[in-house]
C-alpha cells in the first residue's frame, strides 16, 4: 500500500531538485488500510471534510 506514496514522493522530489515542478503530492487520492480484522481501507474525503 505505501509503494504507490513512496512512488509519488520521489517525482515531487525529482521534480523539486531538477525545478521542473512544484513537487505536489496529493494525498487525498492515496488509499490507506488498516490491518485488522476485519479489514479498514478508504480514499478520498471524509463525510466531514
Amino acid at each position: 500500500m505505501l509503494a504507490h506514496k513512496a512512488e509519488e514522493e520521489g517525482i515531487a522530489c525529482v521534480e523539486m531538485i531538477a525545478g521542473v515542478g512544484e513537487g505536489h503530492v496529493n494525498y487525498e487520492t492515496i488509499p490507506s488500510v488498516i490491518y485488522t480484522h476485519p479489514e479498514i481501507a478508504g480514499v478520498g474525503k471524509t463525510e466531514e471534510e
